[in-house]
């Protein structure tokens, strides 16, 4: 999970790349202490990845609204693989 990225797509039209650092794993996992990073990724929940995504986005400092707002405006999260995504600079 640790140096994937996400793309964020919002029901507004906008679109976010987000990496998964460290510390997004980290926090993530505190958030979800019963679960698994091998158990998110093999029966992923919907709460659990908008989590994830969310707080990729707050670290990568975008702008985002509080948790249950931004549940409500997100409209797809995927996965993408490391040569896919743009050229932003080195992912921290």
């Amino acid at each position: 999970m640790i140096g994937m990225t996400l793309k964020i797509e919002m029901l507004d039209g906008e679109t976010h790349e987000a990496p998964v650092t460290y510390g997004v794993a980290s926090r993530w996992e505190d958030q979800h202490p019963q679960t698994s990073v091998s158990k998110f990724l093999e029966d992923m929940k919907f709460k659990q990845l908008a989590w994830l995504a969310w707080d990729a986005m707050r670290t990568k400092k975008i702008v985002v609204k509080i948790f249950p707002i931004f549940l409500d405006e997100v409209g797809d999260i995927t996965f993408i693989p490391k040569a896919d995504t743009k050229s932003e600079g080195p992912l921290t």
